[in-house]
């Protein structure tokens, strides 16, 4: 289910809500959004005529169960053990010509921000490009696929920051390429199908995200090759920002407000150099404000923890903990656990 479709899901339910004046991007959209706590889009944006913008879409389980296609009235478990089966069953994306992205796209003068990146919290040091989207990359040695969720701070008009832990699969592909001096390419997809978000947010090591993504929407993802780099990315994105992450260059990410509801600083984070910016006619823009408790990065990191799908990178007893307290959706005592850098980090 592309995005479009699921918004459109959420409107026949009754779940959506629509705003129709005019909202600046810069903090007022991140504070209604905050305010709101259920699926959300902003159609008329300050600045940025013909974007529009969709948030909280997982923000409970009957959004969830609409994204996976379940019927509205599955109760929490009754999800989680459909999950439990679906995962078990990879289904391996296929191949198209072309996809709707691809309507407009300049690989001259690309001007990240001519898109509406949201500043969404007073906390945030900047724009976040990337707060739910897929960072798309290839090994440089096996060239096995690795799709994940990196948050991304705006620099300028073609550079972002991409934040991820060393011991993340982002963070080791880098590290080999750079050991070699070579530059990593990187596809960024925004306003993806919620199953791929989801995928790409688990551990699920074994398997490729897109053939995950492709068992949690019980049929193949549907894949294009990008114009300026040798990956593929979802036919039904949005928008999507193709380029590369330059060797031995960091930059600090943040402070930005973190999932434990605290600002929190990377003073080195990779840097994305953008070659390529692609976008569907009308393109909506996916982001969240995370921070809160119970808000929809909680409700997604609840449902992998359901299925053993989520691993923070830390310390073993702080993961089991952090993945007991999701179980039980004890999101406050979640980010308390969070905030602690020792013993448990």
């Amino acid at each position: 289910m592309e995005m479009r479709s699921f918004v459109e899901q959420l409107n026949e339910h009754g779940l959506l809500q629509c705003v129709t004046r005019e909202v600046d991007v810069i903090l007022e959209l991140g504070r209604i959004a905050r305010e709101c706590r259920k699926p959300i889009l902003f159609d008329n944006l300050t600045h940025y005529p013909g974007f529009r913008i969709f948030c909280n879409g997982l923000s409970e389980s009957q959004t969830l169960a609409i994204a996976l296609g379940l019927p509205v009235q599955h109760t929490r478990k009754q999800i989680a053990q459909e999950l439990a089966r679906r995962i078990s069953h990879p289904i391996a994306p296929c191949m198209l010509a072309t996809g709707p992205f691809l309507q407009n796209q300049t690989t001259s003068n690309v001007d990240l921000t001519s898109l509406p990146v949201p500043r969404w919290h007073p906390s945030d040091a900047g724009r976040y490009l990337g707060t739910w989207h897929i960072n798309v990359t290839n090994d440089s040695e096996t060239q096995q696929r690795n799709v994940g969720v990196y948050r991304m701070q705006l620099l300028d008009a073609k550079r972002a920051t991409v934040s991820t832990s060393p011991q993340s699969h982002l963070g080791m592909q880098v590290a080999k390429a750079e050991q070699s001096g070579t530059v990593l390419p990187m596809a960024v997809a925004i306003g993806v199908p919620e199953t791929t978000v989801m995928a790409a947010a688990a551990s699920f090591n074994g398997a490729d995200e897109y053939a995950l993504a492709g068992a949690l929407q019980q049929e193949p993802l549907k894949l294009v090759k990008c114009s300026t780099v040798d990956l593929e990315v979802p036919a039904c994105s949005e928008i999507v920002v193709e380029g590369f992450i330059q060797p031995g260059e960091r930059a600090q990410d943040g402070p930005y407000l973190d999932y434990a509801g605290v600002p929190n600083t990377n003073s080195c984070a990779f840097v994305f150099e953008a070659t390529a910016l692609s976008y569907r006619d009308n393109p909506v823009f996916r982001g969240t404000s995370i921070g809160q408790p119970g808000a929809e990065d909680h409700q997604l990191f609840a449902a992998l923890a359901d299925v053993g799908l989520l691993d923070f990178h830390g310390r073993r007893i702080k993961q089991k903990v952090q993945n007991f307290l999701l179980r039980r959706r004890s999101f406050q005592t979640f980010q308390l656990v969070g905030r602690l850098s020792n013993p448990l980090s």
